[in-house]
């Protein structure tokens, strides 16, 4: 999988582009759609800047992951003990291994990883993704 225009950061919770370009997908955004497109193999998923006043310096009015040719997707549940607020609340993203499809528990480091994997994302309500696919491209709405 190809990220087209950023990098995950190293706290597994941000996205970082050229030019000093920043994102915060734990405290500055909140998770606000899953849209899968299947005839065209393309999955969306988007995050809107947060009402606090912490997040007033986030760079966009929101975000858009889009995965072009997916190959894989994999949605796991949610914790019902959580409140619904916190399906909202990214607890972590980060690229796992093909073998490990089925553990949504564990943060792995990129640097270890191979070529072939999954991206991953967890909420704080447990609820996570996993998504193969050809390229991911970051778009940031003013």
């Amino acid at each position: 999988m190809k990220l087209l225009n950023f990098v995950i950061g190293s706290q597994n919770i941000d996205l970082e582009w050229p030019d000093g370009g920043y994102a915060d997908l734990h405290n500055d955004y909140d998770f606000s759609q899953l849209t899968y497109v299947p005839a065209e193999a393309r999955l969306t998923l988007s995050w809107r800047k947060s009402s606090g006043k912490w997040a007033k310096y986030a760079p966009s009015q929101a975000l858009h992951l889009v995965f072009e040719k997916v190959s894989y997707l994999q949605v796991k549940a949610r914790d019902p003990a959580y409140p619904i607020s916190e399906d909202e609340c990214l607890r972590d993203i980060c690229f796992s291994p093909l073998d490990e499809r089925a553990d949504f528990d564990h943060v792995w480091e990129s640097h270890t990883l191979p070529p072939a994997r999954d991206l991953q994302l967890v909420f704080q309500s447990e609820w996570g993704i996993k998504v193969s696919a050809d390229t991911v491209l970051l778009e940031l709405e003013s």
